[in-house]
């Protein structure tokens, strides 16, 4: 079943990468650091960027070059080129994001937007914002049962997380690339929105141990219509993670000193009144 479903995310993906463009492959990194659920969310955009390259840059589908899918081609995709990118997002990102400095690494452009929460109501509160930025889906729509959630049992703290509701926070850059500064070119009727950029790293790490991690990966079995292998992302429909937040040494050893201390004096105070006068 899981081949069969893998065949045909393949096949679909397979279209537009046979247009000469690459999709910008976003990865959404959650840490928590707070028992109550505080820490911090990352979204990281990796787009290829030809400009860069003097050689054709290889399509992922087909490293080796031997399905004949073409070079990448994305800069004349972006009006004003990759670059782009980082003054859309300077100009319309909610103020609660933090947008970094655009990274250059060979020919790959990173483009990092986060934001922090002090505990899981305010994570919540601006997962719900980044939703109904978008055009077409309001938080409202999702029951409580499909938001994400965190509950502790004892010194253990477990977060899910559906990929429905993660990419619903996704849309509002999406639709505003695609709408602002995407070019369709030659690819008219041929590339939507949704086919502009793909969920491909998510990764959840609480009190600093990686509880959840999907990265995308080549599978050189997968076939896509055109040969054998391809680049599989996230497939999974939802994510969970569990971590443990035990007490800190400095507090029990606070606590057991403050205890000894009140027994010392329990036992000082009944030693007093036995002593005879």
């Amino acid at each position: 079943m899981k081949k069969a479903i893998l065949t045909v995310l393949v096949a679909f993906l397979a279209v537009f990468a046979l247009t000469g463009c690459w999709y910008g492959e976003i990865g959404v990194e959650t840490v928590f650091d707070e028992k109550d659920g505080g820490g911090t969310r990352t979204f990281i955009l990796d787009v290829m960027d030809d400009s860069l390259s003097a050689t054709p840059i290889p399509n992922p589908d087909d490293p080796e070059g031997t399905e004949g899918k073409g070079a990448v081609l994305n800069d004349v995709q972006i009006d004003g080129g990759v670059e782009a990118i980082q003054d859309w997002f300077e100009d319309n990102a909610p103020t609660f994001l933090t947008v970094e400095a655009m990274e250059t690494v060979g020919y790959h452009r990173y483009f990092k937007l986060s934001f922090a929460f002090a505990d899981f109501d305010e994570f919540l509160e601006k997962y719900g914002q980044l939703v109904d930025l978008s055009p077409t889906m309001d938080w409202a729509d999702f029951t409580d049962a499909e938001k994400p959630t965190w509950v502790c049992d004892g010194a253990a703290c477990t977060f899910t997380e559906a990929k429905a509701t993660l990419d619903a926070s996704l849309d509002w850059a999406i639709d505003g690339i695609w709408n602002d500064i995407y070019v369709e070119g030659g690819l008219a009727g041929f590339v939507t929105k949704a086919d502009i950029s793909v969920l491909a790293n998510v990764t959840v790490t609480i009190n600093d141990v990686e509880g959840f991690a999907e990265l995308q990966h080549f599978d050189e079995d997968a076939v896509d219509g055109a040969g054998t292998g391809a680049m599989v992302y996230v497939e999974s429909a939802s994510f969970a993670a569990t971590g443990e937040f035990l007490m800190n040494p400095y507090a029990i050893g606070g606590i057991v000193a403050g205890a000894l201390a009140v027994i010392g004096g329990a036992v000082w105070f009944f030693l007093l009144r036995k002593k005879p006068v």
